[in-house]
C-alpha cells in the first residue's frame, strides 16, 4: 500500500512539472506576440562548462535577449536534431518530453564535448514592415529592406520562417580536443579550444552556410561577466568566414548570426526565411 502511494505522489510530481513546463513554453509564445523575434536568440546553455570526468552537467536551451531568457522545455517537434559530439563519435541525447533542462548527463572520458541543437521550422508574423526592418539592421541583413519594397510584398501581416543551429562546448577533465564542422546549413565553428586558450590569445569563429565560409557577415558576442552583467559587441567576418575577438578568463560568450533568404515562390505570405547559428562556451583554462 505504501508503495502504490509514493508511486501515485511520484506520478502526480511528473504531471505536475509537464504541465509547468507547458505553461513555460505557453509564457515564451506570449512573449513573442507582443514583442516579435526581434534581438531573441536561442542557444544552449549550461550551469558547467568545465566538469570532472564522471560528474553531471546539464544542457539548457534558451530563449531571450542579452544572454538572459526563459528556459524551455524538451519538446520533440521542436528539435530537429539533439546530440553531442566528441573525438569525432556523434552521440544522440535522448531527452524525455517536458523535461527541464533538455538534457542532464555525464560523459567518463577527458575531452571536449560539442552539444548541438538543430530546431525544427517556426514561423513568426510581423505586424508591420517597422518591427521587420528594425530585425534585418540589427543583424546585419539591411539588404533585405530595399528588397521587400521591390518585390511588393505587403508591408504588414506577412510571415517569416525560421531555423536555429545552436552549439555548446564544454570541457570535461583535460577538455583537450576541438570543435569542428558538424555539417550544419549554418554554423559557427569554434577555432579555438577556449578551455585551453591562454589569457592574451585571440579567439576565432569560422561562419559557414551551405558550407562555404562566410565574407562580411556582421557577428554578436555577448559577453556574461561573473556578475551576470553582458556586454554586446559586434565584428565582421573575413574573406574565409572567420572573426576574431578577445576573451576575458572566466567569462561566458554567446557568438551569433542571422542570415535572411528571400522567398520567390512563397506560401503562406512566407516571403522570408531566417537561419540562426549560435555558439556558447566559457573562456576558462581552469576545471571547474
Amino acid at each position: 500500500m505504501q508503495r502504490n502511494i509514493v508511486t501515485i505522489k511520484n506520478n502526480l510530481i511528473v504531471l505536475f512539472k509537464l504541465k509547468a513546463s507547458i505553461l513555460t513554453i505557453a509564457f515564451g509564445l506570449v512573449v513573442f506576440k507582443s514583442e516579435p523575434l526581434i534581438s531573441h536568440e536561442m542557444w544552449l546553455d549550461t550551469t558547467t562548462f568545465r566538469q570532472a570526468v564522471g560528474g553531471e552537467f546539464q544542457i539548457s536551451l534558451k530563449n531571450g535577449q542579452m544572454f538572459e531568457g526563459i528556459e524551455l522545455s524538451y519538446f520533440k517537434n521542436r528539435f530537429s536534431e539533439f546530440y553531442y559530439v566528441n573525438d569525432n563519435q556523434k552521440f544522440n541525447i535522448d531527452s524525455r518530453m517536458g523535461d527541464v533542462p533538455a538534457a542532464v548527463l555525464s560523459f567518463n572520458n577527458n575531452g571536449l564535448i560539442t552539444g548541438v541543437y538543430v530546431s525544427t521550422k517556426s514561423t513568426i508574423t510581423y505586424k508591420s514592415m517597422d518591427k521587420f526592418a528594425d530585425f534585418a539592421t540589427e543583424k546585419g541583413e539591411n539588404w533585405v529592406i530595399g528588397t521587400h519594397f521591390d518585390y511588393k510584398f505587403p508591408e504588414v501581416n506577412f510571415r517569416e520562417d525560421y531555423y536555429r543551429f545552436s552549439k555548446i562546448l564544454i570541457g570535461i577533465g583535460d577538455a583537450k580536443g576541438a570543435d569542428q564542422n558538424m555539417g550544419l546549413k549554418h554554423e559557427l565553428i569554434a577555432l579555438n579550444n577556449p578551455y585551453i586558450i591562454s589569457p592574451s590569445d585571440e579567439f576565432s569563429v569560422q561562419l559557414l552556410f551551405n558550407g562555404q565560409p562566410q565574407n562580411n557577415r556582421k557577428i554578436t558576442i555577448f559577453e556574461r561577466k561573473s556578475d551576470k552583467t553582458v556586454d554586446v559587441r559586434t565584428a565582421f567576418t573575413d574573406s574565409h568566414g572567420i572573426c576574431k575577438f578577445t576573451v576575458t578568463q572566466g567569462n561566458e560568450y554567446l557568438v551569433d548570426n542571422v542570415i535572411l533568404e528571400l522567398n520567390k515562390n512563397s506560401k503562406n505570405d512566407a516571403y522570408w526565411t531566417s537561419y540562426w547559428a549560435a555558439l556558447t562556451f566559457k573562456a576558462s583554462n581552469e576545471s571547474e
